[in-house]
Formats: C-alpha cells, sequence, structure tokens
C-alpha cells in the first residue's frame, strides 16, 4: 500500500516555505482600459496626414483632402486559468494542522499564479518587439552592457517615447554584467548606492528591476519598456475554500483567473527586448473533449495573423521550436473549432507560419 503524505507527531508545526516575491510585470503595464463586464473592447486611433506645399492657385490650395478613417484594434481576453487542491480533514489533524486551507491557498498564488501571470506579460511584450524588429542579439560582456543598454534607450527615445515612467526588465546576469561595466560605474545614476546596497534603482532616469530567469523568455537580457505600450486586464480572480462538501472530510480549494495581456498597436514602439534569441508569441490554445479520441481545438484570437497559417501536430514530447524557424510533420488546422483526432496523444502543439513555412508563434495544450 502505498503512502501519499507523511502523517506526523514529531515534525515542527512551522512549514519550510519557499521563497517567493510579488508580481514585478505589474511596473510594465497601465489599467488604461476598462474591460469589466466585457470579453472584448475595441481600441481606436486615428492616423495623421502627411504635411504638403501650399499652393497659391487652384482649386485645391491646401492639397487634395482625404478622409481620416479609424483604426481599429480589438482585444479579447483570452487566458482562462484554473487549480484545484483537497486537504483532508485527517491529514490536517494529524500534521499539527500545518496543512491549513488559507495558507496553502496563499502558497498556491504566490508561488504558481503570480509567476506564470508575469512570464506570460514579459513573454508578451519580448514578442511583440521580436515581431517588429525592436530587438538585439548582441552577447553581453561587462565592457559593453551598459552600451546595450543606453542604445536601446536610444532607440525608444527616436520613436518618441517619454523618457520619463520607462522600466526595463534584466536577468541577474544582466545586472551582474552591468555592475562590472566600468562606464556603467561611472556615469550610472545610483552607482555607488548600488555598490553599498546591493540594488541597481534607476540610470537615465529608468527604473531597472532584477528579474529570476525563470519569469523571463529564455535567454533575456533585458526587456526595456514604458507601461503606456500595454495593458493587462485581470478579469476574474476567483478563490473558493469549501468545507466538507459532498462526499469529503475536509477542505476542497479552487482558484480561477480570467488574463490577458495586449500590446497597444499605436505604442507597440515602447518596447525592446534583447536576448540571445527572438521571442515567440505565445498562441492560447485549449482543447475540448468532443467523442471518443477526438478534441475540437480553440484558439484566441480565432484568427491568425494577417499572411500566416495555423498548422499542428500530436506527439508526447515538447517539439524544438524557435522563431523564424521551420517545422515538420505538422498538418494545417483549418480555424479555430476545427475537430481533430487524437488517437491518445498526449500532447497538441499548434504553430502560426507564414507563407514561407517561417514560424511567427506557438501554443501548446495537454491532452487528457
Amino acid at each position: 500500500m502505498s503512502e501519499t503524505m507523511n502523517l506526523a507527531s514529531k515534525y515542527a508545526k512551522r512549514v519550510d516555505e519557499r521563497f517567493t516575491r510579488e508580481s514585478q510585470a505589474l511596473l510594465a503595464l497601465n489599467d488604461d482600459y476598462s474591460f469589466t463586464g466585457v470579453r472584448t473592447v475595441n481600441v481606436y486611433s486615428i492616423p495623421t496626414v502627411a504635411m504638403g506645399d501650399y499652393a497659391r492657385s487652384g482649386d485645391h490650395r491646401y492639397g487634395t483632402p482625404n478622409d481620416l478613417t479609424r483604426n481599429i484594434q480589438t482585444l479579447t481576453v483570452g487566458r482562462d486559468r484554473a487549480f484545484t487542491f483537497i486537504i483532508d480533514r485527517g491529514d490536517r489533524a494529524q500534521s499539527q494542522m500545518v496543512m491549513d486551507a488559507g495558507k496553502a491557498l496563499a502558497r498556491q498564488l504566490k508561488e504558481v499564479w503570480v509567476p506564470e501571470f508575469d512570464a506570460y506579460v514579459f513573454r508578451k511584450l519580448a514578442a511583440e518587439a521580436t515581431a517588429r524588429g525592436n530587438i538585439g542579439t548582441e552577447a553581453v560582456t561587462k565592457d559593453n552592457a551598459y552600451a546595450l543598454f543606453l542604445d536601446a534607450m536610444e532607440r525608444l527615445g527616436n520613436k518618441n517615447v517619454p523618457d520619463k515612467g520607462r522600466v526595463a526588465f534584466c536577468s541577474y546576469r544582466f545586472a551582474n554584467l552591468l555592475k562590472q561595466d566600468p562606464a556603467f560605474m561611472k556615469y550610472g545614476d545610483s552607482a555607488q548606492e548600488m555598490v553599498v546596497k546591493g540594488v541597481i534603482g534607476e540610470v537615465d532616469g529608468c527604473k531597472i528591476v532584477k528579474v529570476p530567469s525563470s519569469r523571463l523568455p529564455s535567454g533575456c537580457a533585458f526587456l526595456l519598456t514604458h507601461p503606456l505600450a500595454a495593458t493587462a486586464p485581470r478579469q476574474l480572480e476567483e478563490y473558493k475554500t469549501h468545507v466538507d462538501p459532498p462526499g469529503l472530510s475536509g477542505f476542497l480549494v479552487e482558484g480561477r483567473v480570467v488574463y490577458d495581456c495586449f500590446v497597444l498597436a499605436e505604442k507597440a514602439d515602447a518596447i525592446y527586448y534583447h536576448g540571445s534569441q527572438a521571442v515567440l508569441r505565445q498562441l492560447n490554445v485549449t482543447a475540448a473533449q468532443t467523442g471518443e479520441d477526438q478534441i475540437t481545438v480553440l484558439l484566441n484570437p480565432g484568427t491568425p495573423e494577417d499572411g500566416c497559417t495555423w498548422s499542428y501536430k500530436l506527439g508526447n514530447a515538447a517539439e524544438s521550436i524557435t522563431y523564424d524557424g521551420t517545422v515538420s510533420g505538422f498538418s494545417p488546422l483549418s480555424a479555430s473549432g476545427a475537430v481533430i483526432t487524437t488517437a491518445g496523444q498526449k500532447l497538441l502543439t499548434v504553430v502560426e507560419c507564414t507563407e514561407a513555412g517561417k514560424v511567427r508563434a506557438v501554443g501548446t495544450v495537454k491532452l487528457a
């Protein structure tokens, strides 16, 4: 008979908690748009017209007038995530009450939900910067770390991004190299304070925030952005603790979060990414069982980007997929809502590719 947990009379009442930290991605976001009561928000922007020479004769002295048309960006919340766990009343009693449902829920939020949210936001921002060519891949050393950061600041400045309010999220490795760069130590704001206190603070008015690598895209050195560029609605955060529900002596804890992150089309140039490799967009893919060995594949947004198509592959192991790379063994996915046969496979991978077959986005989902 297998033992599922250790029941103790000798274990300490204090739980050996893991290190956690609050959300850092919130520093990169604005809350200018309300998603309350709706799933989709349309964001409008108005284009401009080019200047021309004034003509001192003729019918159109100011030039030929053109109608200004509004651009519409549709933002649809697509992440609907959940978790659940049980604390048996007997297990709780025989572990000196350290298995408290409330504390377990708080632990779940700090160690699982917050890191997932941050990782999703940082990847979304990095992928948008990649798509727009606002990316650097030069290897970072202690001799060029500060220069690469200043180059990124210059790129944003040339795109008219406000100087005030910028935030740079960097890996601990980049922070360490920055602290060894003589140019930064000489000219960086708060450099001496950093030496004393072990923190970076601000450089040229831009906050620098050190982020664990697990929350950043693979190979990330730093991500420079302005909160005006993106918004991330957390539309629903629902957490429940059921005491002695039918069929259970104990506590059933459930949680659900509906959220997403959107980069605003007119402000996307306010994001710059530096890393060892380009970052793929993440597709929001879900699979609903619709029959024996059959699933309905749903994607949000419900259409690929212009000039791109979807394809899928079933398997039991993760695929190695990179930005601008090609894939093999994938089958066309006609549309969101298409039904496919799983044939007992456990993992579904969906990619979005250009007409030339270059991968731009990827999403995976585990199958029951």
